[in-house]
């Protein structure tokens, strides 16, 4: 039977060219926003008011998005980006302006966000949490890939809507000690017998300074570990080696890692694999403004939802008769537990459940009495915990947020059963890039 085929357009809409599309918005993302055929057209990377020569790279039922080409009239607040990288890099999205439009960009953001999805009039933000924007970053987790045709390991972060790796050799925004070891880093693993069985490796930095964790997929052969240990003698590195996801091992270096929350006179000593939040000058300024918004005392008892291992929970329980905190994650609770033992705080106690489920109220600290919470979840945000700290009837809720489309989510339902939104503001945790972090205060 003859077969007939139709040959597409040549005009198709993807991958079509679009001269001077005129960029009337940037979303909460930072990218720009134009329109082309009555619907969205998202375009990294272009900032108000220009006009580009545009390349559609995906066209949507509801939107579409495109690359820039060339840009006919550039913005004022355009600038050159510090990183040689960024052009290819998936790790930072707006290095191409100042730090203060950057920052506009993502307040503006927030406050759309919460007038579209939690219904909320525009109020007035708090000022925003900033730190330096270069040299920030205290952890990262770089991708490693054997290339079995050269017989190399590549080392980097993701390209843009990719897989691949670049080819890593400076990233501005990490802490310096951290971003000088990445070239040396790199040579270190091409010089191993079991480069082809790596999986990826981080760096971090403690007080006891670099750490570097490498993922592998098989025993290190001894060569490799004297390989290892020699390199972290000459760049006074502690070594960590992780063959699986429940193994840690110490090859070099002090085996008690730690930070420091200066302001509460506490250390958090905690795991290789455990979670920080990256940027060490606003994890402070944003336990200081949480505690703030609190207005905690000492008659308060004050219940901490995903506490972590205690990065705010320590700091609040040295103003109030008491705090609990809960967490899904056993070993993060024992880290806590830890860490207030540790510091010599014996009005905080803490609990293992999963707060994503439902009937909280069952868990056997849910029975105490709370005038306080605090509450700073993953990107998923607290819809099923919501319900839960309604019933507390609290007199302050700080809700801490990595998503701010979960936060204005959430938010609704704080909204309609008699909150205020007393504050809202801003936490810059991640300088050149459009992720956002922001802090709501929610009153009775």
């Amino acid at each position: 039977m003859a077969q007939f085929f139709k040959a597409a357009p040549k005009n198709s809409i993807k991958s079509r060219i679009l001269k001077n599309v005129l960029v009337e918005k940037l979303d909460h993302q930072g990218r720009g926003l134009a329109f082309f055929q009555n619907k969205p057209l998202f375009i990294d990377g272009a900032l108000i008011g220009e006009t580009l020569d545009v390349q559609v790279t995906e066209s949507k039922k509801r939107y579409s998005k495109a690359n820039i080409i060339k840009i006919n009239q550039a913005s004022e607040l355009r600038v050159p980006a510090a990183c040689p990288h960024y052009e290819q890099c998936g790790g930072c999205h707006l290095q191409h302006t100042t730090q203060d439009n950057q920052i506009s960009i993502k307040q503006a953001g927030l406050l759309d966000l919460f007038t579209r999805f939690a219904k909320q009039a525009p109020i007035e933000l708090e000022q925003a949490v900033k730190s330096n924007e270069w040299g920030y970053r205290r952890s990262a987790r770089f991708g490693v890939q054997y290339n079995r045709k050269s017989k190399k390991v590549e080392m980097g972060f993701r390209r843009a809507l990719s897989n691949d790796l670049i080819d890593q050799k400076v990233c501005p925004v990490l802490k310096a000690p951290l971003e000088l070891l990445i070239v040396p880093l790199k040579e270190l693993l091409n010089s191993l017998t079991s480069k082809a069985d790596l999986g990826h490796v981080e760096m971090i930095w403690s007080d006891q300074g670099v750490v570097v964790l490498l993922r592998h997929l098989k025993v290190l052969p001894k060569g490799d570990v004297a390989l290892i240990t020699a390199f972290s003698e000459q760049y006074q590195v502690n070594f960590y080696s992780q063959p699986n996801k429940n193994e840690l091992v110490c090859l070099t270096g002090d085996n008690k890692l730690s930070y420091q929350l200066p302001q509460w006179n506490s250390t958090l000593n905690f795991n290789a694999t455990d979670f920080l939040q990256v940027n060490e000058a606003v994890n402070q300024q944003m336990v200081a403004q949480a505690l703030t918004w609190l207005d905690v005392n000492k008659q308060d008892k004050v219940l901490d939802l995903f506490c972590g291992l205690g990065n705010f929970t320590l700091p609040i329980a040295t103003l109030v008769e008491s705090v609990v905190g809960v967490e899904g994650v056993q070993k993060m609770v024992d880290r806590a537990t830890d860490n207030a033992q540790a510091n010599g705080i014996n009005n905080s106690t803490f609990f293992q459940a999963d707060l994503s489920a439902e009937h909280l109220s069952k868990q056997p600290w849910a029975s105490s009495s709370f005038n306080k919470v605090l509450l700073d979840p993953a990107r998923a945000g607290a819809l099923e915990s919501i319900p839960f700290i309604l019933s507390l009837k609290p007199s302050h809720i700080v809700y801490v947020s990595c998503d701010p489309v979960t936060l204005a989510r959430d938010s609704q339902l704080l909204l309609e059963k008699g909150y205020k939104l007393d504050k809202l503001g801003l936490l810059d945790m991640f300088p050149q890039t459009g992720h956002m972090e922001s802090m709501a205060l929610f009153i009775k």
